[in-house]
């Protein structure tokens, strides 16, 4: 995971986005692939960086996050993008090993949801989805990795395994509605043939109860991120994990990996 893309805009969630971004380039000695996002035709906009449209409120801004990203010492590619953000995002995410976005907040523009859901399905590239309030992204510290037995968890978390072996502690926690298939203890055992050691909590959970019982476990492991199955809108089946997955991007106080 050398090649971090992350979203680069004026809003509640930049904060927290660069730094899981410069969080995720550390531990990987990688490259920042930074998305500098200019809406078109904006109300107020003005003509800059080599003619694209950018509020005159975000040029300060901006200059301050540049300055951020030198005074890093990271390696960062800058990729400039007169567009909406899903189009810009869609088209660049073939460059990059993994997404940092901002999770969905009520008062988060622009806004995320529809943009995560749709990059799940239609990117073969991990989201990494940041809560607004978070410091980044800790990585050597406890991690939860959501488990029904579907094709999704097992992609997600075997995506993370250059993560996960970082981490201090891994817990798996086995959601089961009555029809699990592939038990957490298969995927302990994927885990611990890549030296990876995981506990797992099992939990009978049915609808809603689901994010209920993830988000109880975040608090009670003090989780420092959380490893799921991503599910997007075109999604033609329902499972367990469906609203799951909605509910947790906007309520979960961690990170989250995601992966379709």
């Amino acid at each position: 995971m050398r090649d971090v893309l992350v979203l680069i805009h004026d809003d509640v969630g930049q904060q927290s986005r660069l730094q899981a971004a410069f969080d995720l380039v550390r531990a990987s000695q990688g490259k920042l692939l930074c998305v500098d996002l200019a809406e078109p035709d904006a109300k107020g906009a003005r003509a800059t960086r080599g003619g694209s449209l950018v509020m005159e409120a975000e040029v300060a801004p901006l200059a301050t996050v540049r300055d951020q990203i030198e005074a890093s010492g990271l390696s960062a590619q800058w990729i400039e993008r007169r567009d909406a953000m899903l189009p810009a995002l869609s088209e660049t995410a073939a460059l990059a090993d993994l997404i940092v976005m901002s999770a969905p907040r009520a008062d988060l523009f622009p806004p995320t949801y529809a943009a995560i859901s749709e990059l799940l399905v239609t990117a073969d590239t991990p989201i990494v989805a940041v809560p607004p309030e978070s410091p980044g992204i800790c990585l050597n510290g406890e991690v939860l990795i959501c488990w029904d037995g579907s094709r999704e968890a097992h992609h997600a978390m075997v995506s993370a395994i250059p993560l996960l072996r970082r981490a201090s502690t891994v817990t798996i926690v086995e959601i089961d509605d009555g029809s699990l298939k592939l038990p957490a203890s298969q995927a302990q055992t994927l885990l611990a043939q890549r030296n990876i050691a995981s506990h797992v909590r099992s939990d009978l959970a049915f609808g809603e109860k689901a994010a209920f019982v993830i988000l109880e476990q975040i608090d009670l492991l003090k989780a420092d991120y959380v490893v799921m199955g991503g599910f997007g809108h075109s999604r033609l089946v329902e499972n367990i994990f469906g609203g799951v997955t909605e509910r947790l991007l906007h309520e979960s106080p961690v990170p989250l990996f995601l992966k379709h």
